[in-house]
């Protein structure tokens, strides 16, 4: 029998926040989840705007560290954070297995300079692999069986942290530039227990690896006219090292991230988007076991913004969107895929100094090769304030 709690990560401004686990499952079972197989779920670090529209709007939308040319002409100072549970549901050869999650994916402040000049720093979730297994067996000791009860535990993730400028070089056009860093580590403990407590003592192993990175990711945006505009951005990793102790035990890159969008808001109070994405999650094979299998990821989003009801005066905002995407570790000669609906709304509460959004995401999960089925509600809540 195997149960399985996964539980939360937190990602913060002013810490260096924590990494996770390196080895693959050889099945989906063995660790509960589809998305989190290999180096873990690839959380995105999109605000509850770009999620509720399917991830369509992370390459303009200013909170979402994406692009970095979003925060270019940014005329107020704005704090945000975030929190995004998320409910799973497993089903694998009749048997059904659930687990829940609890995350804070982002913090970030921005702040005006000069010249259409807007400064931003982020936290984000980058990989989430947090969990914990326990099974049940036996072993043989002096001749004789005794039932035994194993608990794995695994904390950790691979975060972000971003330092972003953005410029309004005009009315028509953005730039910007950002630099990021991957730290944190991983710590994974073992603890077998003896139906017979009098008779055998319990035994604990633990090993802890930490992680460092850097990356640069460089954006812009062009209006073309009449409501259009287009927008691109690429983030190149650079050498992430694996490190127990002082020594680096393996080394790779971080993945190369290539994104396009298009945006229309030629409608008043209404905006439409599509994106695509491309991730190189196969550079960063070599910093794990051979059991990690990293493929790249080709990720298709689409998601729409309209104005609703007046709210003390102000609109508030419905959201909806569709995402198809391809998740980067799985297993020999499998590949897990994603399909998400989202929806969601942005509510004023002080008027222009402060706002909530929600979103309510339904993603169902596959692996090729594999009778296993995973869904999952994530639900998103976000706080903007703008002193």
């Amino acid at each position: 029998m195997i149960r399985h709690r996964l539980r939360s990560f937190t990602a913060h401004t002013v810490v260096v926040l924590t990494m996770f686990a390196l080895v693959a499952a050889p099945r989906a079972g063995a660790q509960g989840s589809v998305g989190g197989l290999g180096f873990g779920y690839p959380v995105g670090g999109g605000s509850v705007r770009t999620n509720a529209t399917g991830g369509a709007f992370a390459e303009f939308d200013a909170l979402t560290p994406t692009n970095p040319a979003a925060l270019g002409g940014l005329s107020r100072t704005v704090i945000t954070a975030q929190a995004e549970p998320e409910l799973r549901r497993l089903s694998l050869n009749g048997v059904t297995e659930k687990s829940s999650l609890q995350r804070v994916p982002l913090v970030m402040l921005v702040f005006p300079a000069r010249g259409g000049v807007a400064v931003g720093l982020s936290a984000t979730t980058f990989l989430d692999r947090t969990f914990s297994t326990v099974t049940t067996g036996s072993a043989f000791l002096d001749g004789k069986s005794v039932p035994t009860t194993d608990r794995t535990d695994v904390r950790g993730a691979i975060n972000d942290l971003r330092a972003a400028v953005g410029w309004q070089v005009s009315s028509r056009v953005r730039l910007g530039v950002g630099g990021h860093l991957y730290t944190g580590e991983n710590l994974a403990t073992r603890e077998r227990t003896f139906a017979d407590t009098s008779a055998f003592g319990s035994v604990l192993d633990s090993s802890r690896v930490t992680y460092f990175g850097t990356a640069l990711s460089v954006g812009g945006e062009v209006t073309l006219g009449k409501g259009l505009a287009v927008l691109a951005s690429y983030r190149r990793g650079n050498e992430l090292n694996a490190r127990v102790r002082d020594t680096i035990v393996s080394r790779a890159n971080g993945p190369v991230r290539t994104g396009f969008a298009l945006r229309y808001d030629g409608i008043v109070g209404s905006v439409f988007a599509l994106g695509v994405e491309q991730i190189a999650w196969s550079q960063m094979a070599s910093l794990g076991s051979r059991a990690v299998v990293a493929t790249d990821a080709m990720n298709w989003h689409a998601g729409a913004e309209v104005a609703g009801p007046k709210f003390r005066g102000l609109p508030v905002l419905v959201r909806a969107g569709y995402a198809r995407n391809e998740l980067p570790f799985a297993t020999a000669n499998q590949r897990a895929r994603e399909q998400r609906i989202t929806s969601g709304i942005g509510i004023p509460v002080a008027r222009e100094a402060a706002s909530i959004d929600l979103s309510v995401q339904r993603a169902s999960r596959t692996l090729t090769g594999s009778a296993a089925k995973e869904s999952a509600w994530l639900l998103g809540i976000g706080m903007q304030v703008r002193p």
